[in-house]
């Protein structure tokens, strides 16, 4: 026999998710407690840590990173409650771990929320957010295999994906972690989220929505977050790039083009055909780059070499990591169409070389943004 509740966050008589995974994790036969959450912040490991501390020693965690939204302050907060934890990284942005389920186990009987709710203040009060609580009783086959079959998909991703599930087990992994941009720190928070990228509209003829609301017990500026032994000061990472117009994409790289081959390195990228439309229309390669992506820049004519040259001010992004910014330069010689694989134009790679330099990201795709705005950067993301 199965109980099932309808949890319709704040709509169905002020519903929120906090009390309902506060009384889960109060389950007086639980021996196993799964938490599953995309994003987490420490609001939202704080409206539920006092339950999850005594059953700390048959939990584990595991959350979602490299998203934008996801904290160091919140994994701290984990981590110092004792919970087994386990960060997700799936390595591009085209894809996330994005489950949102919380799973505790008896010797007879389960009981799981899973709906749309993160571990996050406003995911477990204030968004809209819909879930479903179910009361199992294992004895029914078919309710055990759907307890199975979760717990089971949480144990493959430690036995066959540990590149991409790790565990984190020290303050300093944390710091690390926030210091390569795959955790967020919530004393700097970015202007681009998981939430959505770009400016919201400032101005509306709408009030708020009129919904019950819960304001954040957080008061005071966030920690620095700490967990055992002290961690060293951190130089984080600039606001990630905004994104301008896609203007190239070439799929499949190939590993010259990632400084790769065997014999000599040329340190460009060339800026080809790659069947790439604009309007319909297959761009013509000799032109399109020197004559409308990169026309705004100051380009000089090199005499020695017998190529034009400029310097394409330049964000790099690779499977989701802003990794810096650099002045790339470019080459355009009318003459390298014949015997150069018919492109005209290449972007050096120059100090980015050893960011590029991996053969796991061989057949990867590449693309190429304007600047969002003039005087802005170029975009080179790798996904």
């Amino acid at each position: 026999m199965a109980t099932v509740r309808a949890i319709f966050q704040p709509l169905a008589g002020g519903q929120q998710h906090a009390p309902q995974l506060v009384s889960l994790a109060q389950e007086p036969w639980l021996d196993r407690l799964i938490i599953s959450s995309a994003f987490s912040n420490s609001a939202g490991v704080a409206a539920v840590s006092a339950a999850l501390a005594p059953v700390a020693g048959v939990c584990r965690a595991f959350i979602g990173v490299r998203n934008g939204s996801t904290t160091a302050q919140a994994t701290a907060a984990l981590l110092k409650l004792g919970v087994e934890l386990y960060a997700l990284d799936t390595a591009t942005r085209g894809r996330i771990f994005h489950p949102k389920a919380f799973i505790a186990t008896g010797p007879n009987q389960a009981r799981a929320i899973v709906g749309s709710a993160n571990l996050t203040h406003a995911g477990l009060f204030n968004n809209i957010e819909a879930g479903t609580d179910m009361e199992l009783d294992l004895a029914d086959a078919s309710y055990k295999a759907f307890v199975d079959t979760m717990l089971d998909g949480f144990d493959d991703l430690i036995a066959n994906h540990p590149q991409h599930c790790f565990r984190i087990g020290s303050g300093r992994e944390i710091v690390d972690l926030m210091k390569q941009g795959i955790l967020e720190d919530e004393r700097k928070p970015r202007t681009q989220t998981a939430y959505g990228s770009g400016k919201q509209g400032a101005a509306t003829s709408k009030p708020p929505i009129n919904l019950p609301s819960k304001s954040s017990p957080v008061k005071s500026k966030p920690k620095k977050p700490k967990v055992g032994m002290a961690t060293p000061a951190v130089n984080l990472p600039s606001p990630p790039p905004i994104y301008g117009q896609l203007v190239w994409l070439k799929p499949k790289l190939p590993a010259s083009d990632l400084q790769l081959n065997a014999g000599h390195a040329p340190g460009v990228l060339r800026l080809t055909q790659a069947r790439y439309k604009v309007n319909g229309k297959v761009i013509d390669q000799k032109s399109y780059f020197r004559n409308q992506v990169f026309s705004t820049l100051n380009w000089t004519f090199d005499a020695t070499a017998q190529k034009y040259v400029a310097v394409a001010p330049t964000s790099l992004i690779i499977a989701g990591v802003h990794v810096g910014d650099f002045d790339l330069p470019l080459s355009h010689k009318p003459a390298w169409e014949a015997g150069q694989g018919n492109y005209t134009t290449g972007l050096h790679w120059d100090n980015a070389t050893t960011h590029i330099k991996h053969i796991g990201l061989v057949g990867r795709e590449l693309k190429l943004y304007q600047p969002a705005a003039v005087g802005g950067r170029y975009v080179v993301e790798i996904d």
